[in-house]
Protein backbone atom coordinates (compact mmCIF):
# COMPACT_ATOMS: atom_id res chain seq x y z
CA UNK A 1 0.00 0.00 0.00
CA UNK A 2 3.07 2.72 0.97
CA UNK A 3 4.36 1.80 -2.40
CA UNK A 4 1.24 2.28 -4.60
CA UNK A 5 1.50 5.58 -2.10
CA UNK A 6 4.66 6.37 -3.17
CA UNK A 7 4.15 5.75 -6.82
CA UNK A 8 0.97 8.00 -6.96
CA UNK A 9 3.31 11.24 -5.59
CA UNK A 10 5.80 10.41 -7.33
CA UNK A 11 3.86 10.41 -10.37
CA UNK A 12 1.69 13.90 -9.37
CA UNK A 13 5.01 15.14 -8.85
CA UNK A 14 6.56 14.46 -12.11
CA UNK A 15 3.36 15.39 -13.78
CA UNK A 16 3.02 18.68 -12.37
CA UNK A 17 6.83 19.42 -12.72
CA UNK A 18 6.40 18.87 -16.29
CA UNK A 19 3.01 21.10 -16.78
CA UNK A 20 4.70 23.73 -15.39
CA UNK A 21 7.38 23.19 -17.63
CA UNK A 22 5.03 23.24 -20.57
CA UNK A 23 3.23 26.62 -19.05
CA UNK A 24 6.38 28.15 -19.18
CA UNK A 25 7.62 27.15 -22.49
CA UNK A 26 4.25 27.91 -24.36
CA UNK A 27 4.29 30.38 -27.23
CA UNK A 28 1.80 33.21 -26.88
CA UNK A 29 0.87 35.86 -29.35
CA UNK A 30 0.11 39.31 -28.05
CA UNK A 31 -3.36 40.48 -29.78
CA UNK A 32 -4.00 43.33 -27.95
CA UNK A 33 -1.84 45.55 -25.16
CA UNK A 34 -4.89 46.86 -22.73
CA UNK A 35 -4.34 50.25 -20.40
CA UNK A 36 -6.27 51.43 -18.29
CA UNK A 37 -5.81 54.18 -15.15
CA UNK A 38 -3.90 56.38 -17.68
CA UNK A 39 -6.30 59.55 -17.31
CA UNK A 40 -3.87 61.96 -18.53
CA UNK A 41 -0.78 60.06 -19.61
CA UNK A 42 -0.37 59.37 -23.56
CA UNK A 43 -0.18 55.73 -24.14
CA UNK A 44 2.88 56.17 -26.43
CA UNK A 45 4.74 57.15 -23.02
CA UNK A 46 4.01 53.56 -21.47
CA UNK A 47 4.30 51.80 -24.62
CA UNK A 48 7.69 53.34 -25.20
CA UNK A 49 8.83 51.33 -22.42
CA UNK A 50 7.82 47.66 -23.32
CA UNK A 51 10.00 45.47 -24.13
CA UNK A 52 7.02 43.39 -26.44
CA UNK A 53 4.59 44.48 -28.88
CA UNK A 54 0.82 43.20 -29.92
CA UNK A 55 1.29 41.20 -32.48
CA UNK A 56 4.06 39.56 -31.27
CA UNK A 57 4.79 35.79 -30.48
CA UNK A 58 6.60 35.14 -27.06
CA UNK A 59 7.26 31.77 -24.90
CA UNK A 60 5.35 32.76 -21.25
CA UNK A 61 8.34 32.60 -19.26
CA UNK A 62 9.95 35.80 -21.67
CA UNK A 63 6.73 37.25 -21.10
CA UNK A 64 7.17 36.68 -17.24
CA UNK A 65 10.49 37.69 -17.43
CA UNK A 66 9.81 41.27 -19.38
CA UNK A 67 6.92 42.24 -16.89
CA UNK A 68 9.39 42.25 -14.44
CA UNK A 69 11.73 45.00 -15.96
CA UNK A 70 9.23 46.54 -18.02
CA UNK A 71 6.91 47.22 -14.91
CA UNK A 72 10.39 48.88 -13.73
CA UNK A 73 10.49 51.26 -16.65
CA UNK A 74 7.07 52.43 -16.55
CA UNK A 75 7.19 53.15 -13.02
CA UNK A 76 10.29 54.89 -12.99
CA UNK A 77 9.35 57.21 -15.39
CA UNK A 78 7.67 58.75 -12.10
CA UNK A 79 4.13 59.19 -13.26
CA UNK A 80 2.67 56.38 -11.27
CA UNK A 81 1.98 55.04 -7.77
CA UNK A 82 1.55 51.81 -8.83
CA UNK A 83 2.35 49.88 -12.28
CA UNK A 84 0.76 46.02 -12.94
CA UNK A 85 1.06 44.09 -16.12
CA UNK A 86 -0.94 40.92 -16.33
CA UNK A 87 -2.18 38.40 -19.32
CA UNK A 88 -6.04 38.33 -19.78
CA UNK A 89 -8.70 36.96 -22.76
CA UNK A 90 -6.15 34.11 -22.71
CA UNK A 91 -7.00 31.31 -25.95
CA UNK A 92 -5.83 29.27 -28.45
CA UNK A 93 -2.31 30.77 -28.24
CA UNK A 94 -3.05 34.23 -28.11
CA UNK A 95 -4.19 36.52 -25.24
CA UNK A 96 -4.14 40.33 -24.41
CA UNK A 97 -1.82 41.91 -21.90
CA UNK A 98 -3.32 44.76 -19.64
CA UNK A 99 -1.64 46.94 -18.26
CA UNK A 100 -3.18 49.15 -15.03
CA UNK A 101 -1.19 52.25 -13.60
CA UNK A 102 -2.62 54.63 -11.20
CA UNK A 103 -1.46 58.20 -12.06
CA UNK A 104 0.24 60.43 -9.55
CA UNK A 105 -0.60 63.92 -8.43
CA UNK A 106 1.56 66.24 -11.05
CA UNK A 107 0.82 69.65 -10.09
CA UNK A 108 2.98 71.01 -6.79
CA UNK A 109 3.07 74.56 -6.59
CA UNK A 110 5.22 73.79 -3.23
CA UNK A 111 6.07 77.08 -0.72
CA UNK A 112 10.21 77.14 -0.31
CA UNK A 113 11.29 76.96 3.13
CA UNK A 114 15.08 75.80 2.79
CA UNK A 115 18.35 76.37 4.30
CA UNK A 116 21.04 77.95 2.10
CA UNK A 117 24.16 75.11 3.22
CA UNK A 118 24.98 72.13 1.35
CA UNK A 119 23.02 70.10 3.81
CA UNK A 120 20.88 70.20 7.31
CA UNK A 121 24.20 69.06 9.29
CA UNK A 122 26.53 71.98 7.78
CA UNK A 123 23.73 74.44 9.08
CA UNK A 124 23.10 72.47 12.08
CA UNK A 125 26.79 72.63 13.35
CA UNK A 126 29.06 75.41 11.71
CA UNK A 127 26.39 77.60 11.29
CA UNK A 128 25.22 77.39 14.66
CA UNK A 129 21.22 76.79 13.83
CA UNK A 130 21.25 80.57 12.13
CA UNK A 131 17.49 81.04 11.17
CA UNK A 132 18.46 83.95 8.85
CA UNK A 133 20.39 81.39 6.69
CA UNK A 134 16.84 80.01 5.30
CA UNK A 135 15.44 80.75 1.80
CA UNK A 136 11.89 81.02 0.76
CA UNK A 137 9.42 81.60 -2.06
CA UNK A 138 7.47 79.46 -4.32
CA UNK A 139 8.33 76.28 -5.99
CA UNK A 140 5.72 75.79 -8.71
CA UNK A 141 6.31 71.97 -10.92
CA UNK A 142 3.85 70.70 -13.20
CA UNK A 143 4.94 67.15 -13.80
CA UNK A 144 3.09 65.20 -16.63
CA UNK A 145 2.61 68.36 -18.79
CA UNK A 146 0.70 67.80 -21.31
CA UNK A 147 0.37 63.92 -20.90
CA UNK A 148 3.67 63.45 -22.40
CA UNK A 149 6.02 63.35 -19.51
CA UNK A 150 7.29 66.77 -19.78
CA UNK A 151 8.88 68.78 -16.81
CA UNK A 152 7.73 72.80 -16.16
CA UNK A 153 9.42 74.09 -13.40
CA UNK A 154 9.24 78.05 -12.04
CA UNK A 155 11.73 78.72 -9.33
CA UNK A 156 10.93 82.19 -7.43
CA UNK A 157 13.07 82.46 -4.25
CA UNK A 158 13.97 85.08 -1.89
CA UNK A 159 15.82 85.77 1.62
CA UNK A 160 19.83 84.66 2.04
CA UNK A 161 19.92 84.06 -1.63
CA UNK A 162 17.52 85.20 -4.32
CA UNK A 163 16.87 82.71 -7.52
CA UNK A 164 14.73 82.95 -10.12
CA UNK A 165 14.83 79.50 -12.63
CA UNK A 166 12.72 78.50 -15.58
CA UNK A 167 13.28 74.65 -16.17
CA UNK A 168 11.39 72.99 -19.06
CA UNK A 169 12.36 68.83 -20.16
CA UNK A 170 10.57 66.95 -22.78
CA UNK A 171 12.16 63.21 -22.75
CA UNK A 172 10.99 62.97 -26.75
CA UNK A 173 11.00 65.14 -29.31
CA UNK A 174 10.39 62.73 -32.22
CA UNK A 175 7.95 59.86 -33.45
CA UNK A 176 10.71 57.55 -32.30
CA UNK A 177 10.81 58.87 -29.12
CA UNK A 178 14.27 58.57 -28.62
CA UNK A 179 15.52 62.14 -28.84
CA UNK A 180 14.90 64.50 -25.66
CA UNK A 181 15.10 68.11 -25.05
CA UNK A 182 16.10 70.57 -21.83
CA UNK A 183 16.34 74.09 -21.34
CA UNK A 184 16.82 76.05 -17.92
CA UNK A 185 17.65 79.14 -17.39
CA UNK A 186 18.61 80.80 -14.11
CA UNK A 187 19.31 84.36 -12.34
CA UNK A 188 21.24 84.30 -8.89
CA UNK A 189 21.83 87.60 -6.24
CA UNK A 190 23.05 87.30 -3.08
CA UNK A 191 24.49 89.50 -0.26
CA UNK A 192 25.72 86.28 1.35
CA UNK A 193 28.55 84.49 -0.44
CA UNK A 194 31.24 82.01 0.22
CA UNK A 195 34.60 83.65 -0.32
CA UNK A 196 36.96 81.44 0.89
CA UNK A 197 37.50 78.01 2.78
CA UNK A 198 39.25 77.85 5.87
CA UNK A 199 39.77 74.00 7.44
CA UNK A 200 37.28 72.65 5.10
CA UNK A 201 34.36 75.01 6.17
CA UNK A 202 33.40 77.38 3.68
CA UNK A 203 33.27 81.23 5.60
CA UNK A 204 30.91 83.49 4.19
CA UNK A 205 31.06 87.50 3.48
CA UNK A 206 28.12 89.12 4.16
CA UNK A 207 26.28 92.73 3.34
CA UNK A 208 22.63 94.54 4.63
CA UNK A 209 22.62 96.85 1.97
CA UNK A 210 24.38 95.63 -1.38
CA UNK A 211 24.24 92.52 -3.37
CA UNK A 212 27.66 91.19 -3.80
CA UNK A 213 26.96 88.47 -6.58
CA UNK A 214 25.22 88.24 -9.45
CA UNK A 215 24.96 85.25 -11.94
CA UNK A 216 23.47 84.06 -14.74
CA UNK A 217 23.33 80.60 -16.09
CA UNK A 218 21.39 79.46 -19.53
CA UNK A 219 21.66 75.28 -20.34
CA UNK A 220 20.39 73.36 -23.44
CA UNK A 221 20.76 69.59 -23.15
CA UNK A 222 20.17 67.17 -25.63
CA UNK A 223 19.67 63.65 -24.98
CA UNK A 224 19.58 60.07 -27.15
CA UNK A 225 18.10 57.02 -25.53
CA UNK A 226 19.96 54.95 -28.02
CA UNK A 227 18.23 51.48 -25.75
CA UNK A 228 15.75 51.36 -23.18
CA UNK A 229 18.50 51.48 -20.95
CA UNK A 230 21.19 54.00 -22.30
CA UNK A 231 21.47 57.58 -22.76
CA UNK A 232 23.47 59.92 -25.15
CA UNK A 233 23.43 63.81 -22.99
CA UNK A 234 25.22 66.69 -25.12
CA UNK A 235 25.00 69.87 -22.75
CA UNK A 236 25.94 73.37 -23.87
CA UNK A 237 25.60 75.77 -21.12
CA UNK A 238 27.01 79.60 -20.83
CA UNK A 239 27.73 80.79 -17.05
CA UNK A 240 28.45 84.59 -15.72
CA UNK A 241 29.25 85.80 -12.45
CA UNK A 242 29.37 89.58 -11.60
CA UNK A 243 31.25 90.43 -7.92
CA UNK A 244 31.53 93.52 -5.91
CA UNK A 245 35.25 95.08 -5.28
CA UNK A 246 34.81 93.69 -1.71
CA UNK A 247 35.15 90.16 -2.58
CA UNK A 248 37.89 90.51 -4.86
CA UNK A 249 39.79 92.06 -2.14
CA UNK A 250 39.21 89.77 0.41
CA UNK A 251 40.23 86.65 -1.87
CA UNK A 252 41.48 87.75 -5.21
CA UNK A 253 41.23 84.33 -6.52
CA UNK A 254 38.11 84.32 -6.32
CA UNK A 255 37.09 84.78 -9.75
CA UNK A 256 41.35 85.02 -10.14
CA UNK A 257 43.58 87.78 -10.72
CA UNK A 258 41.45 89.95 -8.50
CA UNK A 259 38.86 89.80 -11.73
CA UNK A 260 34.82 91.19 -10.54
CA UNK A 261 33.42 89.63 -13.51
CA UNK A 262 33.44 86.18 -15.17
CA UNK A 263 32.12 84.37 -18.15
CA UNK A 264 32.73 81.11 -19.65
CA UNK A 265 31.04 78.25 -22.24
CA UNK A 266 31.09 74.36 -21.41
CA UNK A 267 30.56 72.27 -23.74
CA UNK A 268 30.01 68.21 -22.39
CA UNK A 269 28.67 64.87 -23.34
CA UNK A 270 28.11 61.95 -21.44
CA UNK A 271 26.77 58.14 -21.72
CA UNK A 272 24.33 56.74 -19.21
CA UNK A 273 23.36 53.38 -18.81
CA UNK A 274 20.16 53.27 -16.17
CA UNK A 275 18.61 49.48 -15.60
CA UNK A 276 17.78 50.35 -11.93
CA UNK A 277 14.01 48.77 -10.69
CA UNK A 278 13.46 52.28 -9.10
CA UNK A 279 15.50 55.35 -10.22
CA UNK A 280 14.32 56.98 -6.74
CA UNK A 281 15.68 54.69 -4.34
CA UNK A 282 16.81 51.32 -6.04
CA UNK A 283 17.13 47.97 -4.33
CA UNK A 284 18.42 46.47 -7.81
CA UNK A 285 20.03 46.79 -11.04
CA UNK A 286 22.53 48.95 -11.79
CA UNK A 287 23.61 52.92 -12.95
CA UNK A 288 26.45 53.96 -14.36
CA UNK A 289 27.32 57.19 -16.43
CA UNK A 290 31.06 58.54 -18.15
CA UNK A 291 31.18 62.14 -18.68
CA UNK A 292 33.79 64.69 -20.32
CA UNK A 293 33.45 68.34 -20.02
CA UNK A 294 35.31 71.40 -21.57
CA UNK A 295 34.63 74.21 -19.10
CA UNK A 296 35.97 77.03 -21.44
CA UNK A 297 35.79 77.49 -24.88
CA UNK A 298 37.87 80.87 -25.15
CA UNK A 299 34.73 83.28 -26.42
CA UNK A 300 36.22 85.14 -23.38
CA UNK A 301 39.31 86.30 -22.31
CA UNK A 302 38.68 85.30 -18.66
CA UNK A 303 41.42 82.34 -18.47
CA UNK A 304 38.63 79.71 -17.90
CA UNK A 305 40.20 77.04 -19.51
CA UNK A 306 40.10 73.13 -18.22
CA UNK A 307 38.69 69.75 -18.87
CA UNK A 308 36.45 67.84 -16.01
CA UNK A 309 35.96 64.01 -16.69
CA UNK A 310 33.25 62.25 -14.24
CA UNK A 311 33.06 58.33 -13.69
CA UNK A 312 30.10 57.12 -11.34
CA UNK A 313 29.75 53.27 -11.25
CA UNK A 314 26.62 51.43 -9.09
CA UNK A 315 25.68 48.24 -8.64
CA UNK A 316 22.49 47.19 -6.65
CA UNK A 317 22.11 43.36 -5.50
CA UNK A 318 18.95 42.49 -4.24
CA UNK A 319 19.06 38.85 -1.73
CA UNK A 320 16.04 37.02 -0.08
CA UNK A 321 14.32 38.17 2.93
CA UNK A 322 14.39 41.91 2.15
CA UNK A 323 18.47 42.38 1.90
CA UNK A 324 19.78 44.67 -0.05
CA UNK A 325 23.94 45.38 -1.05
CA UNK A 326 25.07 48.55 -2.98
CA UNK A 327 28.79 49.58 -3.75
CA UNK A 328 29.23 52.55 -5.47
CA UNK A 329 32.67 54.36 -6.98
CA UNK A 330 32.64 57.96 -8.38
CA UNK A 331 35.95 59.30 -9.61
CA UNK A 332 36.32 63.09 -10.89
CA UNK A 333 39.49 64.39 -12.72
CA UNK A 334 39.74 68.12 -13.58
CA UNK A 335 42.82 68.85 -15.36
CA UNK A 336 44.68 71.06 -16.13
CA UNK A 337 44.66 71.80 -11.89
CA UNK A 338 47.10 75.07 -11.89
CA UNK A 339 45.64 78.77 -11.96
CA UNK A 340 42.06 77.94 -11.40
CA UNK A 341 40.14 80.02 -9.53
CA UNK A 342 38.08 79.98 -6.50
CA UNK A 343 34.77 79.99 -7.91
CA UNK A 344 36.00 76.87 -10.43
CA UNK A 345 36.77 74.14 -7.52
CA UNK A 346 35.40 70.88 -7.26
CA UNK A 347 34.44 69.93 -4.53
CA UNK A 348 33.64 66.91 -2.26
CA UNK A 349 30.22 67.67 -0.02
CA UNK A 350 27.32 68.65 -2.52
CA UNK A 351 24.16 66.39 -3.41
CA UNK A 352 25.68 62.70 -3.87
CA UNK A 353 29.38 63.28 -3.98
CA UNK A 354 29.36 63.07 -0.12
CA UNK A 355 31.99 60.73 2.13
CA UNK A 356 29.48 60.10 4.85
CA UNK A 357 30.76 60.82 8.11
CA UNK A 358 32.41 63.94 6.59
CA UNK A 359 29.50 65.23 6.12
CA UNK A 360 30.25 69.00 8.10
CA UNK A 361 33.61 69.16 5.77
CA UNK A 362 33.98 70.34 2.29
CA UNK A 363 37.23 69.02 -0.07
CA UNK A 364 38.28 70.86 -2.60
CA UNK A 365 40.59 68.98 -4.75
CA UNK A 366 41.39 68.75 -8.52
CA UNK A 367 40.61 65.01 -8.63
CA UNK A 368 38.95 62.31 -6.54
CA UNK A 369 37.69 59.20 -6.25
CA UNK A 370 35.05 58.27 -3.54
CA UNK A 371 34.04 54.33 -3.23
CA UNK A 372 30.80 53.76 -0.74
CA UNK A 373 29.24 50.53 0.39
CA UNK A 374 26.09 49.80 1.89
CA UNK A 375 24.06 46.42 3.17
CA UNK A 376 21.17 46.80 4.37
CA UNK A 377 17.56 44.80 5.64
CA UNK A 378 14.27 46.47 4.81
CA UNK A 379 12.93 46.41 8.38
CA UNK A 380 9.01 47.83 7.44
CA UNK A 381 6.90 48.25 4.78
CA UNK A 382 3.32 48.85 4.61
CA UNK A 383 0.64 50.84 2.41
CA UNK A 384 -1.77 52.68 4.45
CA UNK A 385 -5.11 53.28 3.43
CA UNK A 386 -5.84 57.46 4.53
CA UNK A 387 -8.98 57.66 1.96
CA UNK A 388 -11.39 58.68 5.01
CA UNK A 389 -9.18 61.76 5.67
CA UNK A 390 -7.30 62.67 2.50
CA UNK A 391 -10.16 63.63 -0.36
CA UNK A 392 -7.59 63.53 -3.66
CA UNK A 393 -7.42 59.82 -5.36
CA UNK A 394 -3.47 60.20 -5.80
CA UNK A 395 -3.01 60.35 -1.74
CA UNK A 396 -5.22 58.40 -0.53
CA UNK A 397 -2.88 55.27 -0.59
CA UNK A 398 0.33 56.26 1.75
CA UNK A 399 3.52 54.06 2.03
CA UNK A 400 5.99 53.55 4.67
CA UNK A 401 8.89 51.99 4.40
CA UNK A 402 12.08 51.59 6.59
CA UNK A 403 15.52 50.19 6.00
CA UNK A 404 18.26 49.29 8.72
CA UNK A 405 21.70 49.55 7.18
CA UNK A 406 25.27 49.15 7.47
CA UNK A 407 28.08 51.17 5.48
CA UNK A 408 31.56 51.73 4.82
CA UNK A 409 32.50 54.41 2.59
CA UNK A 410 36.40 55.33 1.47
CA UNK A 411 38.29 57.97 -0.89
CA UNK A 412 41.31 60.24 -1.64
CA UNK A 413 41.31 63.87 -2.61
CA UNK A 414 44.38 65.55 -4.36
CA UNK A 415 44.50 68.49 -3.60
CA UNK A 416 44.87 72.17 -5.64
CA UNK A 417 48.52 73.61 -5.67
CA UNK A 418 49.61 76.07 -3.27
CA UNK A 419 45.96 75.83 -1.68
CA UNK A 420 45.42 75.13 1.94
CA UNK A 421 41.90 75.86 2.26
CA UNK A 422 41.26 71.88 2.17
CA UNK A 423 44.54 70.87 3.06
CA UNK A 424 43.26 68.72 6.18
CA UNK A 425 41.53 66.27 4.18
CA UNK A 426 43.03 66.26 1.21
CA UNK A 427 46.43 63.75 -0.31
CA UNK A 428 45.46 61.29 2.09
CA UNK A 429 42.84 58.15 2.71
CA UNK A 430 39.87 58.66 4.00
CA UNK A 431 37.24 56.16 5.20
CA UNK A 432 34.45 55.97 7.25
CA UNK A 433 32.03 53.87 8.74
CA UNK A 434 28.48 53.85 10.33
CA UNK A 435 25.04 52.11 10.08
CA UNK A 436 21.54 54.18 10.21
CA UNK A 437 17.64 53.87 8.94
CA UNK A 438 16.41 55.06 5.38
CA UNK A 439 12.50 56.27 5.96
CA UNK A 440 11.05 55.96 2.71
CA UNK A 441 7.48 58.08 1.97
CA UNK A 442 5.12 59.26 -0.23
CA UNK A 443 6.99 59.54 -4.05
CA UNK A 444 10.20 57.81 -2.11
CA UNK A 445 10.79 61.28 -0.16
CA UNK A 446 13.67 59.53 2.09
CA UNK A 447 15.15 60.62 5.36
CA UNK A 448 18.33 59.27 5.81
CA UNK A 449 19.37 58.92 9.81
CA UNK A 450 23.54 57.65 10.07
CA UNK A 451 25.40 57.22 12.98
CA UNK A 452 29.19 57.47 11.24
CA UNK A 453 32.55 57.67 12.81
CA UNK A 454 35.00 58.79 10.26
CA UNK A 455 39.06 58.66 10.32
CA UNK A 456 39.88 61.66 12.04
CA UNK A 457 38.22 59.90 14.54
CA UNK A 458 35.30 61.86 14.67
CA UNK A 459 31.58 60.48 15.59
CA UNK A 460 28.40 62.47 14.26
CA UNK A 461 24.52 62.11 13.63
CA UNK A 462 23.81 62.89 10.74
CA UNK A 463 20.31 63.80 8.96
CA UNK A 464 19.59 64.10 5.09
CA UNK A 465 16.72 64.51 3.24
CA UNK A 466 16.12 63.13 -0.32
CA UNK A 467 13.30 64.39 -2.73
CA UNK A 468 12.17 64.47 -6.09
CA UNK A 469 9.82 67.51 -5.69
Amino acid sequence: MKRILLFYVLAASLTSAWSQEQDSSELLTVSNIIIEGNFKTKERIITRELSFEAGGTYQRYQLDSMFVWDRNRIYSTNLFNSVRLEIVNRQEGQADIKITVDERWYLYPLPIFRLIDRNFNDWWVNRDRDLSRVNYGLKITQFNFRGRNEVLRLWMQSGFETVLNLYYQVPYIDKKQNHGLLVSSSYFESKNVPVVTIDNVRRFASSQEEILRKAYRNTVAHSFRSSFYSYHVTTIGHTRVDVRDTIAAINPNYLGDGQTQLQYVTLGHSFVWDKRNNVNYPTDGSFHTVGLTKVGLGLYADGVDYWRARVDLTKYWAFKDNFFLASNIIGVSTFPAEERSYFTYASIGFLKEVLRGYDLNIIEASSYALQRNEFKHQLFGRKYNISKVMPVRQFQTFPITIYGKVFFDQGYAVGFPDYDGSARLTDKYLHSLGAGLDLVLVNDITFRFEFSRNGEDQTHFFINILSLL
